[in-house]
């Protein structure tokens, strides 16, 4: 009888005896179609040497017999040429100038999810993804398993050896079933590696790994990354054994036990024959002399719980898994549950227990992600810092395992400084002073104290000042077991110097808070990610191969079919792995416990001043400032939104420019410099929105107890307002970069207890004060500017709606019209879509922080002739009146160099004629559609335009319904209309300035009547 042929590795279902060309079959139907497969290879360079060696992994994808080769280790391309059907294991096949040899088959779900990527163990669909089978059934016959006698040299195990492997021809149908497997032998090994080199003393470069089963090697990193794999190894090795893998040569060092082999991830591997050893019984001699003799046999641990598990209200931490307890319970002792202490769960909501549980699972490794951190993400006021304190204060008292000492003894905290006290605060409101010490940066000797005192459990300081105490946080005793990093974007870059110091702590538990961990690009979440569990994702290389580039070209406008659906595929895989340690909860949750939140996004007229000093900057073509070096453009971004928050602080700019040679000053500031009146600081009627917030101020002080609090990106905005607060008699706090730390608590604290008329405003700088600080006393809050980055203002609106508000909500954002403030609240509408569809999974689209020519050149142009330039944008429908059209004409440039007198002349009274100027180029469709659905969430709120009679009518807030009044009722008398009941038209250029001429609201309601727990 002839040979057996070895089989070709298709994907096909089980063959039948009588039809040999079943295998064929399902190559044909799989995926879209006959000519789609996907394969794992071995590559290696062609080689002339008697011995050949394989020098990596690699992924072979097929469309018919065209294919490309990508390296395994990190995805790049490394060849692309065609093959003859069907591909066969015993074969080497020459591709791409490679010399390939086919492993296995994969699934197109494993190749566009990217899971074959990287040497990290990648998620596919919520589960870990072990090492596929071979497709194709090795032997039709039922294998029987042999006796394996017991082996204390190395560890064996009874596996079918497949007939690919096989040097002899398998046996015939004929022969016995018990010769169909084979006993392949497995161990595992340390070993030292290096690059092949030429030099007369040779040296090795680092140490590794290595997992034998039968005739293939394994070779990992020191840090379990598949380094490469060989098939042509003795079955027996020993110790001095070197040989060739992945490019490196490897010499065997010395046997270890699967137990000490951290990185094994084939789980299919048999487990190891026990050994049949006997361990003599251990009796206890009692002396017949003393019949009280007390037994010196070791009493068994106590397995009782801290707290009660059963109890009613109990909050139960998830149970050590049998590999947990495989890798950390070596003794064996009983396992403990894990009760969060009643004092503090019956303080927690819902949703705070199930973040501590999350929490607690990733710290502990119980969840499916290699690694002990996590990101806590949820949104501003959800107690992120509650439920750190709870989580802390379970792992400092309690172990899921008798005998053991809990996990946590020391504890690092690292924060802003102005919250440094609000956290050793939020310990002692819920724990009390004496159940748990907490060190803070400012105590005396409180780096000592907490490095030699075994009783000081947690440590708080800034992130500056981490800086210089890190090495001797280096030499704790105990060491530190956990860290936490309050707002923890931050750590948003790998190579800023914040993340490198904490490459000095060797601490594996790590834990990020953030409200807005995605603010710009999917880099910042690659680099929380390495922090908290590195090498999850891989080197960023590998990631923005394998992830941010194809989902990034499945988002472009002229994205193929291809590129779309592998984007998808490859933003659902980087989906599932991030929720393994990543949890985010929106702020909607809270609409039950805390009080309505009203939200406004305000559209002011300009003062004429402002409007005038538009014009004489931007007299000149605007390409010329598009063309400008990058330092001259972002420096004319600064002079627009000054001007836009009040012109006076363009007086302190040209003061500065006149000291300093080296400054930039075009002729048009210059010009527009000279318009400024000899007023004084505290003269809000140069700004048409300083204008609002004053008449705002005033009817708040006037009318209600409410205290309020304005929130500014810039120090000389804060000084203008506290000048103006001080001409009025407003009595306030101000808190920014240059209040003392050890003040910033105490204001915040008096601010909060005392009363309107002790505190009736707090000025607040959103980088000194705009995270984690709690301001409830205030009921009111005001954002005079706007940052590119929209986290920094949603930070800072968080302020006030937060547990412990007892008052309504209401939140004012004040935008000039037409002007580059309304330019950075669309850029922020439009970026925060990157952090929705990562974090969120709910929108995409993002904005980069560059700016393209085009963008400039729309930054660079002043819309006069609207009552809001954003909501032009929406072609929304919502206001079809004849008289807004009349009213709003279409958008123009401010660019009137080589006009006539009368065009300035027009121009001083805030309107162009759009014949006598250089009109924009027409945007297109697609453009245009871009445009309106990156704004699309506006149209969650409500649409009102000022520029109506009506309009107070439909405004919820009976202070501001009062400000758009007063606006109103200054107006011209109306023409007797025609027909009775129409509305006479109000024309834009009839509101004064300061008139609030647009207005988008939003309302959060409680949805139930459901008190807080624990209140």
């Amino acid at each position: 009888m002839a040979g057996f042929t070895p089989l070709p590795l298709l994907p096909s279902k089980r063959p039948l005896d009588s039809d040999p060309h079943t295998p064929n079959k399902r190559q044909h139907s799989e995926g879209h179609g006959s000519h789609e497969q996907y394969w794992v290879v071995q590559w290696r360079l062609p080689q002339t040497k008697k011995h050949k060696t394989m020098d990596g992994d690699g992924v072979l994808a097929l469309e018919g017999s065209k294919g490309t080769l990508y390296d395994s280790s990190d995805g790049n391309k490394i060849g692309s040429g065609q093959l003859t059907l069907p591909l066969r294991t015993d074969i080497e096949y020459k591709f791409g100038g490679k010399e390939i040899q086919i492993d296995r088959s994969m699934s197109k779900a494993e190749f566009t999810s990217g899971a074959c990527f990287g040497g990290q163990v990648m998620l596919l669909g919520g589960a870990a993804a072990a090492p596929p089978a071979p497709s194709t059934p090795l032997s039709t016959h039922k294998s029987t398993r042999q006796y394996i006698p017991p082996s204390m040299s190395r560890n064996t195990a009874s596996i079918p050896k497949p007939a690919l492997f096989s040097k002899q021809p398998p046996a015939s149908a004929s022969d016995d079933q018990s010769k169909a497997t084979t006993e392949l032998a497995e161990s595992y090994w340390t070993v030292n590696w290096r690059k092949p080199q030429n030099k007369k003393q040779v040296f090795w470069e680092g140490d590794g790994l290595i997992h034998q089963v039968g005739t293939k090697l394994t070779f990992y990193s020191e840090e379990g990354k598949v380094m490469g794999t060989t098939n042509s190894a003795p079955e027996v090795i020993a110790s001095g054994f070197s040989t060739t893998i992945g490019g490196k040569i490897v010499e065997l060092d010395g046997e270890i036990t699967r137990e000490d082999f951290p990185w094994l991830q084939d789980s299919s591997a048999q487990p190891v024959a026990a050994s049949v050893i006997a361990t003599p019984l251990k009796s206890t001699f009692v002396a017949p002399s003393s019949f009280y003799n007390r037994s010196t046999e070791p009493q068994k641990p106590k397995a009782d719980p801290m707290h009660d598990p059963n109890a009613e209200g109990a909050v139960v931490m998830k149970s050590p898994t049998k590999e947990h307890m495989k890798r950390y319970n070596k003794d064996n002792f009983p396992v403990v549950p894990v009760v969060l202490d009643p004092i503090l769960a019956r303080h927690l909501r819902p949703h705070q227990k199930e973040g501590v549980k999350f929490m607690y699972e990733c710290v502990m490794g119980l969840r499916k992600h290699e690694g002990q951190g996590c990101i806590l993400a949820d949104e501003m006021g959800l107690g992120k810092t509650l439920q750190t304190v709870a989580l802390v204060w379970t792992l400092l008292k309690q172990s899921p395992y008798a005998d053991i000492r809990p996990p946590l003894s020391k504890a690092l905290i690292v924060c802003p400084v102005s919250l440094v006290k609000n956290w050793k605060m939020e310990f002692h409101k819920w724990l009390g002073k004496d159940r748990v010490q907490v060190v803070i940066w400012g105590d005396s000797n409180a780096i000592s104290n907490f490095q030699n005192n075994k009783r000081a459990h947690v440590l708080v300081l800034g992130y500056e000042r981490l800086k210089t105490v890190v090495e001797q946080l280096k030499l704790c005793v105990p060491p530190i077991g956990l860290i936490i990093c309050d707002e923890g974007h931050r750590l948003k870059s790998t190579n800023n110097k914040t993340s490198a110091m904490f490459q000095h702590l060797k601490t594996p538990r790590r834990i990020l808070l953030s409200g807005t961990p995605i603010q710009n690009d999917l880099s910042e979440f690659h680099a929380m990610a390495s922090f908290c569990n590195p090498g999850l994702l891989d080197e960023y290389t590998t990631f923005r191969q394998v992830y941010e580039n194809p989902i990034l070209r499945s988002r472009a406008p002229d994205s193929t079919p291809k590129e779309t659906e592998l984007g998808k595929a490859r933003l659902a895989q980087l989906l599932t792995i991030s929720r393994s340690f990543v949890l985010r909860r929106d702020a909607t949750i809270l609409d039950n416990y805390l009080p309505p939140k009203t939200e406004y996004v305000v559209f002011v007229k300009p003062t004429q001043l402002q409007v005038s000093m538009f014009q004489k900057i931007l007299t000149k073509n605007i390409d010329d400032w598009v063309g400008s070096s990058t330092s001259e453009s972002l420096a004319m971004i600064n002079v627009l939104t000054k001007i836009s928050n009040s012109p006076i602080l363009l007086k302190a700019t040209a003061d500065k420019s006149k000291e300093n040679s080296n400054s930039i000053m075009r002729p048009g500031v210059e010009e527009a410099v000279k318009l400024l009146p000899h007023s004084r600081v505290e003269d809000l009627g140069l700004s048409g929105k300083l204008t609002a917030l004053a008449q705002l101020l005033a009817a708040l002080h006037k009318n209600t107890e409410e205290k309020v609090v304005l929130v500014s990106h810039y120090v000389s905005t804060l000084n203008i307002m506290e000048a103006f607060c001080q001409k009025m008699k407003y009595p306030f706090f101000r808190l920014d970069g240059q209040t003392p730390p050890q003040k910033r608590q105490e204001y915040v604290n008096q601010f909060n207890k005392s009363s309107h008329r002790n505190s009736f405003v707090f000025l607040l700088s959103s980088k000194a004060g705009g995270v984690g600080i709690n301001l409830i006393g205030a009921s009111r809050l005001c954002l005079i500017d706007q940052d590119w980055n929209p986290s920094h203002d949603l930070q800072s609106m968080a302020r006030i709606h937060r547990d412990g508000q007892k008052r309504p909500v209401f939140i004012y954002r004040f935008l000039t019209t037409g002007a580059i403030d309304e330019k950075i609240f669309q850029r922020q509408v439009t970026k925060l879509g990157l952090s929705s569809s990562l974090i969120d999974s709910s929108k995409s689209g993002s904005k980069s922080d560059s700016f393209s020519r085009k963008e400039l050149r729309d930054i660079f142009r002043i819309h006069l002739d609207t009552a809001c330039h954003t909501h032009d944008l929406l072609e929304c429908p919502c206001q079809t009146e004849e008289y807004i059209e009349n009213a709003l004409t279409p958008a123009v440039d401010l660019d009137t160099a080589g006009q006539s007198d009368s065009a300035d002349e027009d121009l001083e009274r805030g309107f162009v004629n759009a014949s006598q100027l250089k009109p924009p180029k027409a945007s297109t469709r697609k453009e245009r559609q871009t445009t309106k659905a990156a704004l699309a969430s506006l149209g969650e709120w409500k649409h009102i335009n000022c520029v109506s009679r009506t309009a107070p009518q439909d405004i919820e807030d009976d202070l501001l319904r009062h400000l758009v009044s007063e606006g109103l009722e200054n107006l011209p008398e109306p023409p007797p209309s025609d027909e009775e009941g129409d509305e006479a038209p109000v024309m834009l250029e009839d509101l004064k300035a300061g008139s609030v001429s647009f207005l988008f609201e939003k309302i959060s309601r409680v949805k139930a009547s459901a008190a807080p727990e624990g209140e």
